[in-house]
């Protein structure tokens, strides 16, 4: 989103994802018809440097990030990184398309004003022309972005000391919703006119989204996480948070977990998706939603997407990016759905744009 790099030349990047529980990064190479992970790799977070998406301890992300690199097998020059949470602002306006560059950029400017509750001296914009508008093909819709300078301020400084380069600091849906429409080809093609629900269930928020012609065009962001499920079975059963945590990642719940527990946890999930998709289908002249693509590290629940699919009663599709790993699949490889955000900033080596 907000790029420090010559449009028209291709960067090699890694992708970097701060979560609140664990920093991730994943590499690729190729080309964006025919790409590989070359690496991934995962750091916890320290205690406290990540609170409500900002990054609030630079330093000791800095040396966090420090030990992170020196885990993937080859050195890189360039990061794509991301921010997220209130201190972001996306929307979508309607620009005449018959608008020199110079009077359109101003024109987006002044819509900008009016649909960004920051001032604007406080914030970095960006903006792209998605293209005609379905209802007045006379009219671009225009995508603009803003983010407070100081969240992206934070980000950069956390690489200042590594000997390398922040590239890009995009938005962390826009590059999850790249990570999920390259992988999932059909929501470019024949499901491309279907209205696809995207939920990203990471530690302590759930990422709702709506993906349609290969872009996303809707998103909110809610306090509920894997984290309450966590947090259920350490009481159910008096276990450590880290121990229920270990329990929940390693698959292993159906030795400890009683039933209700978990479906109560998933019942109120698809409570949280239902009232996501309603939301969005009243704002939006009731447009049906009818498939749904699931990500984040709370979305390796074993069942979790036949409940919610019965539940929703629509298609429901879990993509993994270690099929595209270049080394020799593990007997019994990890889903690495947790790693959606970082691919899709990874992705950003092979899209010149600005979004």
């Amino acid at each position: 989103m907000f790029s420090f790099l010559n449009k028209n030349k291709l960067t090699p990047m890694l992708g970097v994802d701060f979560g609140s529980n664990s920093i991730k990064a994943v590499s690729v190479s190729g080309d964006p018809d025919n790409f590989t992970i070359d690496s991934w790799a995962e750091i916890s977070t320290p205690k406290g440097a990540i609170r409500d998406f900002q990054l609030q301890d630079p330093e000791r992300l800095a040396q966090a990030c420090k030990q992170l690199l020196r885990m993937l097998p080859t050195q890189h020059k360039y990061v794509a990184t991301a921010v997220n949470g209130s201190s972001v602002i996306t929307k979508i306006t309607q620009v005449a398309n018959n608008i020199n560059d110079a009077d359109f950029e101003n024109i987006v400017m002044m819509e900008a004003e009016q649909l960004i509750p920051f001032p604007l001296d406080e914030v970095s914009l960006d903006f792209e022309v998605l293209g005609p508008n379905v209802s007045d093909p006379t009219k671009n819709d225009v995508l603009i972005c803003a983010a407070r300078t100081q969240s992206i301020t934070s980000s950069l400084s956390v690489f200042d000391e590594l000997n390398i380069d922040i590239k890009v600091v995009d938005v962390g849906m826009h590059a999850l919703s790249r990570a999920i429409v390259t992988l999932e080809k059909s929501l470019q093609n024949e499901d491309a006119n279907r209205y696809c629900a995207i939920v990203d269930i990471g530690e302590l928020s759930l990422s709702f989204g709506i993906i349609f012609q290969g872009e996303l065009i809707y998103s909110r962001l809610q306090d509920f996480g894997g984290v309450s499920l966590t947090r259920s079975l350490a009481t159910f059963y008096n276990l450590p948070i880290e121990e229920a945590e270990n329990v929940k990642l390693k698959g292993s719940l159906s030795s400890y977990s009683d039933v209700d527990v978990v479906n109560s946890y998933v019942t109120q999930l698809s409570q949280h998706i239902k009232r996501n998709i309603q939301l969005f289908s009243s704002s939006s002249g009731n447009r049906n939603v009818d498939l749904m693509v699931l990500s984040g590290g709370g979305s390796l629940i074993p069942g979790l997407k036949q409940q919610l699919s019965q539940q929703l009663d629509m298609e429901v599709r879990h993509p993994d990016p270690s099929l595209l790993y270049n080394k020799k699949p593990e007997e019994n490889p990890e889903h690495r759905a947790k790693y959606m955000t970082a691919l899709g900033l990874a992705l950003r080596s092979f899209t010149p744009c600005q979004i």
